[in-house]
Formats: C-alpha cells, structure tokens, sequence
C-alpha cells in the first residue's frame, strides 16, 4: 500500500466522538485503496475494549468489531485457595 496522505473524512471524527464521547484513543490504522474507492480502518481504544471500525470514503461506518483489551486468563492453572500452605 502507498502512502496516503489525506485526512480522514470529518465524518469519521464526528462518528468517534459521538460514540465515544470521554477518555478514549483512537489510531487511523490503515488507509486502503479499494479500486477506486478508500476505506479507513480506526481503531479506538474505551473502557478497556479495543473497537475496530471500518469506514467508506464518505465516512460511513462499514463494520464494527469489539474485543477486550485484556482479555481474562484462561490458564488452568491451580487457583488461590487451592495452594498447599
């Protein structure tokens, strides 16, 4: 992929802080030249979830994918009360 230098539709913006609202980051990720067409891939990170958004060049919101940021162990090991003293 080039570069792409151009900044991302006001849409977008006014999509992340509406959603978003307080206290959270958000990273443009990827630019993609699709034919004629771009899409955005931002990625905002709230409330320890990481929001993967896809938008279309005229800033509408394609996809949406939510994941914990921290996801909980799932290693099973012995737990707290189950150690010998």
């Amino acid at each position: 992929m080039k570069a792409h230098t151009e900044k991302i539709p006001h849409k977008i913006s006014d999509y992340i802080k509406e959603h978003f609202r307080e206290d959270f980051l958000f990273e443009v990720k990827e630019v993609q030249q699709l034919g004629k067409h771009l899409n955005y891939i931002v990625e905002v990170s709230k409330d320890d979830f990481i929001h993967l958004l896809r938008f279309n060049e005229n800033g509408d919101l394609v996809k949406e994918e939510a994941e914990q940021a921290f996801p909980p162990d799932t290693h099973e090991g012995p737990t707290f009360e189950d150690i010998p003293e």
